[in-house]
């Protein structure tokens, strides 16, 4: 099981949100470069998972400042990046910056063709579909909206459809260190299947045992290491590999 870090941008810093809510931002670092350049100094470490929370909200800000990070990363460490991808020309263009995955959600929810599209042009392993859920339903928009759209429902299309990988968020978990939706990541992980990271409420080493053993892919860790919950070098333990 990976363990992946990530890195969430909002007006040009990283942060971390309260339960997904716009407005709840945590400020870590000023400079997400920072941050990058603080994962990228841990030797061995292998991944690492960007998030543009500006442009999950429908702005451009943080463009900019996301392509430099790719390409610092670039040849050094994979990258796999979302938040605001709303077209397959724009994921083509990441994947020839440099990123090695990138991250749909809201696309692929409203044009689930689109995955079949990308699955042609940039390959099945470089595509993850999010599946940020809340009351049993899938969000999308930054999780600013709501469907009435099963997370299960879907994530059993993904396969024939061409995704790589699945991302299952619990919205409701996300930064309040209430630990992850076991009951929710077992079953996504016995109805499809693809590999499945987990994302949510993740709080302690006890946590990471324990999706270990249910069977994800991976977990991504955010606010418990810039909390000082977890120790960064937890990344490269190869009990986690």
């Amino acid at each position: 099981m990976e363990i992946i870090p990530a890195i969430d941008i909002s007006s040009g810093k990283c942060v971390r949100l309260y339960k997904g809510e716009k407005g709840t931002e945590k400020v870590y670092y000023e400079n997400p470069i920072d941050a990058l350049r603080f994962w990228m100094q841990i030797d061995g470490i292998k991944r690492l998972h960007f998030v543009d929370l500006d442009g999950a909200w429908g702005s451009s800000v943080n463009k900019t400042l996301l392509k430099e990070m790719i390409q610092i990363a670039k040849d050094k460490i994979k990258v796999q990046i979302g938040g605001g991808i709303r077209s397959a020309d724009s994921a083509e263009e990441l994947i020839r910056l440099g990123a090695d995955r990138i991250i749909i959600g809201t696309l692929a929810i409203k044009n689930p063709e689109i995955i079949e599209k990308l699955a042609q042009k940039i390959g099945s392993n470089s595509i993850i579909v999010a599946l940020d859920y809340k009351n049993g339903k899938i969000s999308t928009h930054g999780w600013t909206q709501q469907t009435e759209i099963s997370p299960f429902a879907f994530g059993k299309e993904l396969t024939e459809r061409g995704a790589g990988f699945i991302l299952f968020s619990a919205i409701e978990a996300d930064g309040a260190f209430t630990g992850p939706d076991f009951k929710n990541i077992k079953k996504m992980v016995a109805t499809v299947d693809l590999p499945v990271y987990a994302a949510g409420g993740i709080r302690s080493e006890q946590d990471l045992n324990e999706l270990r053993k249910i069977g994800v892919q991976g977990a991504i860790v955010g606010k418990a290491f810039y909390e000082g919950k977890l120790n960064p070098s937890i990344v490269i333990n190869p009990k986690y590999k």
